[in-house]
């Protein structure tokens, strides 16, 4: 008698995730995943209530995903904190995009109370980065946030669509202008301030909306 295999929760979100990638949220069925993973359906209502805690648990892997490139490009290891941070947050999923466009589009796009759902998970690290390492109420970080979200969708919309490809210098660079906009607008970083490496670029950026 053969043994039975074991179907685990981290396989059924894996499947569920593969189908996300290739079709979006609509394809992924219990019966399209249990066909992946060869079996019925029901080691997935064992493990889930309904469809929608699986699509919960995809999103989440999405979240995780975001936030090990986000590791993989910040420099918060650095000694003194700057406005890197907050850019490669930026950058972070500016890559996500350019990697998987089309997991972009079916998340922002498609249904975008999935978007909303994914930057509502993400958002301890942004108030993290704005109230606790940049110095600004929340309130106002609230705002700065919103702002540079906008800006950042239509950089990513420009970079999903394949119409022309963008470099990392040039996200960097429009990344870099977006901040110095920010700054414009609600005054620069109160603890950043105090350093004078900080200052003389945030200078440079100033001066280069001017130009």
């Amino acid at each position: 008698m053969s043994a039975t295999k074991k179907i685990t929760k981290d396989m059924i979100v894996d499947a569920a995730l593969e189908i996300f990638r290739a079709e979006g949220f609509d394809a992924v069925t219990s019966r399209r995943v249990a066909f992946k993973l060869g079996c019925s359906t029901q080691p997935i209502y064992f493990e889930y209530k309904n469809m929608d805690e699986l699509k919960n648990d995809i999103v989440k892997k999405v979240v995780g995903q975001l936030n090990e490139i986000f590791s993989s490009v910040s420099n918060e290891g650095k000694e003194e904190p700057d406005e890197f941070v907050y850019r490669s947050f930026g950058l972070s999923f500016l890559k996500f995009v350019q990697a998987d466009p089309f997991v972009f589009r079916q998340i922002y796009i498609v249904d975008g109370k999935i978007g909303r759902q994914v930057d509502n998970l993400r958002m301890p690290i942004i108030l993290d980065i704005l109230e606790n390492k940049y110095g600004y109420k929340k309130e106002t970080a609230l705002a700065i946030h919103k702002m540079a979200s906008c800006s950042l969708m239509g950089m990513a919309v420009f970079v999903s669509s394949g119409y022309k490809k963008i470099s990392e210098d040039e996200m960097q660079k429009n990344l870099g202008i977006l901040f110095a906009s920010i700054c414009s607008v609600y005054g620069p970083p109160p603890k950043l301030m105090k350093i004078e490496k900080f200052r003389n670029h945030l200078d440079q950026l100033l001066a280069s909306l001017k130009k």
